[in-house]
């Protein structure tokens, strides 16, 4: 998963320095940023849509269906994301095909540079944004981190630290669900409420007790700061998906998320139990976690973490296709699509009001 992950996994594996929010470093400042040496992204390209923009709503309800994230999914695995994979490039140049593919009328990329706090090697990464109806008047942000852990550094055995993770369900499976939502819940939405997908890099760009995660969202955060985008204006709330695909997904409400975003978490946890999804658990204990959604949040989007934070494969080399399934991804996409969509309602409804 990422540096979240790592911060929620650090607190609950006792290691130290880990970023949970209860004990540790908390949540970081954008003024932190300056430390790390990178200068904020830039937008360095626009690529429009061939397909024409989407009008009202359809009348068919939507579907989101496991199979097909499942299917995303394995199709991902094909294209290396591991920091550092000389593939890496060909790989991002697939995402943002797949973000045209899903619906987006225009998509951007942001570049940036970040280092290995271990180490202090710069990586170069790129956060790909796709948008639907870019100038709609209201709006809504779903995100998850592409890139994959180049260190299994959770392996009882050191020797194989240095090797990559294969991210099937970090790094991944919050891929195939926002696409597959993009695909789904974009046709679906009224003419006056636009989606953005971000798919933030670098969030694996971590140490446990250095720091270093969740770069991609962190500059993207401060380039709103220094510029905020039109798009951005009107954005009502953000999903964000991490390790959401587990064969046994238990998704518990993160307590940065409550505080920061309370009705939101409402509606996404009472969406989930309506439609039947016992995965979503709303009764057992919160765990504080520093994951792209505090940055997003920073950003002026109030912002939910979906996540699984006690995946046991997180950061080694049993984080494989086998441990995912249809039904985790179906139970999280089918939760957010109908939440989205009872959101985009009333907010419809209240502009006639």
């Amino acid at each position: 998963m990422i540096g979240r992950s790592s911060a929620v996994a650090s607190s609950r594996r006792g290691q130290g320095g880990g970023l949970g929010l209860r004990g540790g470093l908390g949540v970081i400042a954008l003024a932190s940023l300056a430390a790390t040496g990178c200068p904020p992204p830039r937008v360095d390209s626009t690529v429009e849509s061939p397909a024409a923009s989407r009008g009202l709503a359809t009348s068919a309800e939507p579907h989101f269906s496991g199979e097909a994230a499942l299917e995303r999914l394995r199709g991902l695995m094909q294209w290396p994301r591991s920091l550092g994979d000389p593939r890496r490039a060909a790989s991002i140049d697939a995402l943002a095909g797949m973000l045209t593919e899903a619906g987006a009328d225009r998509v951007e990329r942001q570049s940036l540079s970040a280092p290995d706090p271990a180490t202090g090697e710069h990586y170069a990464l790129v956060n790909l944004l796709g948008h639907v109806r870019p100038e709609a008047p209201h709006r809504f942000v779903l995100a998850t981190h592409f890139d994959t852990r180049p260190w299994a550094d959770e392996e009882a055995d050191p020797a194989v630290h240095d090797q990559p993770v294969p991210g099937a369900n970090d790094g991944t499976s919050g891929v195939a669900v926002v696409l597959e939502l993009m695909s789904t819940l974009g046709p679906a939405l009224p003419s006056q409420v636009g989606l953005s997908v971000i798919l933030f890099d670098g969030e694996e760009l971590g140490r446990p007790g250095l720091g270093g995660y969740c770069m991609g969202s962190r500059h993207f955060a401060a380039e709103v700061a220094e510029r905020p985008p039109a798009w951005l204006e009107g954005a009502r709330a953000g999903v964000v998906f991490d390790m959401v695909g587990d064969r046994e997904l238990r998704v518990p409400i993160e307590e940065g998320s409550a505080l920061r975003a309370p009705a939101l978490v409402e509606r996404l946890w009472s969406t989930a139990r309506a439609r039947g999804h016992a995965q979503f658990d709303a009764q057992g204990p919160r765990v504080g976690v520093i994951d792209d959604h505090v940055y997003l949040h920073q950003a002026g989007v109030p912002s939910v973490l979906v996540i699984d934070y006690e995946y046991d494969a997180w950061h080694t080399r049993r984080d494989t296709l086998d441990r995912v399934s249809a039904e985790s991804l179906a139970a999280v996409g089918d939760t957010a699509l109908h939440a989205l969509l009872g959101l985009a309602r009333e907010l419809v409804d209240d502009d006639a009001s």
